[in-house]
């Protein structure tokens, strides 16, 4: 119990119902005074002492750098020797972009169905990981992995069957099965350049299809961080694939169509802001088909849009997006939106714009920065403001962008434009949001999606 307080309070800080007093000790938030509160030092994994397995990132660049899965791995084995790879520290390149740490990531799999879990908050992932399920067990491949005997591939397979063994407890039959090395069988490559922590890994996709011992019935964990372990069946993926984190998301799109219904869906956090009179605001990511959705909501529920590329164009004194190149534009709406007066002096041109509509639907697009957001809320006040935040994998987010602009950009490019400075606070803004649209390919399906959004969050049907 005292952990679930820990998390929940380390969580949702300000907002939990709980405090801490003294080490061990909780009360209710309301019944105690703020100067009383416990604030406590987050326990944290230890500073990683191992060295693992790198190679510079400009070796995937001759061998052809991809964004996703390919099952073209004979061709990437190939990095796997002394010439090309190097052991460095594991903290050295937790920091270091230059280099990509290979991984092992293995999908456990009983008679077509997946093995599944969670990821406890206690362990080293990433924190975008923690808390998301997972289907892929593995990790680093250690210095401690090479021996006489396989440096043909440098100890890549023998790496993945330690970290099974470590992070399962299995029967005697899988880990004599592990131990001979044929049971592992490698499908495909995994390279994630959407992150700065996917830019640092690259990762060998293995299968492992368990022995018929009754003992996966009901498999148990070798590690804390993993938890809530369980078979996803081949016929219905019960649980959204949102929940899933996007590594995950990419093998089961790959290996496991059958399991996932690749449709849009959403998430409705709170209902009353959807009741016009209001200003909608949509939020996302470039690529994220923010576009597709605001068209939908201009044609089928009479919203009228005011741009904010648009309204800032005028502000900093240049041409929109595609009229001025989208580099230049990102770097001149950076230092506009910066400067102290910038985001009050945009959300104000927003205001006096949207106030000339005359209409009660008013929809804004293109908000960037949670400060740009805070100063419309203050002066649009007391109105009703809806945020609806568009999600999209970063990999579909790339093939949308290509199609919509017609642009032969490379995904290398692609992730620059979205991680440049006046795009960086984007993605973080899907927490102000009071719903999230997840889109996926079908862009009927997305269009009819946004539709049953709109008309279950305010109970109006389609215009």
């Amino acid at each position: 119990m005292q952990a679930k307080l820990s998390v929940e309070i380390r969580k949702r800080k300000g907002a939990s119902v709980f405090v801490r007093t003294a080490p061990g000790l909780y009360q209710l938030r309301d019944s105690l005074d703020p100067k009383e509160i416990y604030h406590a030092k987050p326990f944290t994994p230890e500073k990683p002492k191992e060295r693992v397995l790198v190679f510079d990132t400009e070796h995937l660049e001759k061998l052809g750098r991809f964004q996703g899965i390919t099952r073209k791995h004979k061709q990437y084995k190939k990095l796997l020797n002394l010439e090309t790879c190097k052991y460095i520290d594991r903290w050295r390149a937790e920091e270091d972009e230059a280099h990509k740490q290979v991984l092992t990531y293995i999908l456990v799999t009983r008679r077509g169905h997946v093995l599944c879990f969670k990821r406890g908050s206690y362990n080293r992932a990433a924190e975008f990981l923690r808390g998301a399920l997972c289907i892929g067990f593995g990790g680093h491949l250690a210095e401690s992995d090479l021996g006489l005997l396989n440096r043909d591939d440098l100890g890549l397979s023998d790496s993945g069957a330690r970290e099974l063994s470590e992070e399962l407890r299995l029967p005697p039959t899988d880990l004599k099965r592990l131990q001979t090395g044929s049971s592992l069988q490698l499908i495909g490559v995994l390279n994630d350049d959407s992150s700065p922590v996917g830019r640092r890994h690259f990762a060998f996709v293995f299968q492992y299809e368990v022995s018929d011992d009754p003992y996966w019935d009901a498999p148990i964990r070798g590690e804390k961080s993993i938890t809530q372990l369980k078979w996803i069946s081949p016929n219905n993926l019960n649980t959204p694939m949102r929940h899933f984190e996007y590594w995950s998301q990419l093998c089961l799109r790959q290996y496991f169509p059958n399991l996932v219904t690749q449709q849009p869906s959403f998430h409705i956090q709170r209902r009353s802001p959807f009741r016009p009179p209001h200003f909608l605001i949509a939020l996302g990511t470039i690529g994220s088909g923010k576009s597709e959705a605001t068209r939908v909501l201009r044609e089928q529920f009479n919203y009228v849009e005011v741009n904010s590329g648009q309204a800032l164009a005028r502000l900093i004194n240049l041409p929109p997006v595609p009229l001025t190149q989208r580099e230049d534009f990102q770097q001149a709406a950076w230092r506009f939106i910066k400067s102290a007066a910038g985001p009050t002096k945009l959300a104000a041109a927003l205001y006096e714009e949207a106030a000339q509509k005359g209409t009660d639907r008013i929809l804004i697009d293109g908000i960037r920065q949670k400060k740009t957001l805070d100063a419309f809320r203050r002066i649009a006040s007391p109105a009703r403001i809806c945020t609806l935040f568009v999600h999209t994998p970063p990999d579909l987010a790339f093939s949308f962008y290509r199609a919509r602009s017609k642009s032969e950009i490379n995904v290398v490019d692609f992730f620059k434009l979205r991680e440049a400075s006046v795009e960086q606070e984007v993605a973080g803004l899907i927490v102000e949001s009071d719903a999230v649209l997840y889109n996926w390919t079908d862009r009927e399906k997305y269009r009819q999606t946004v539709i049953q959004l709109i008309s279950e969050a305010t109970n109006e049907r389609w215009l």
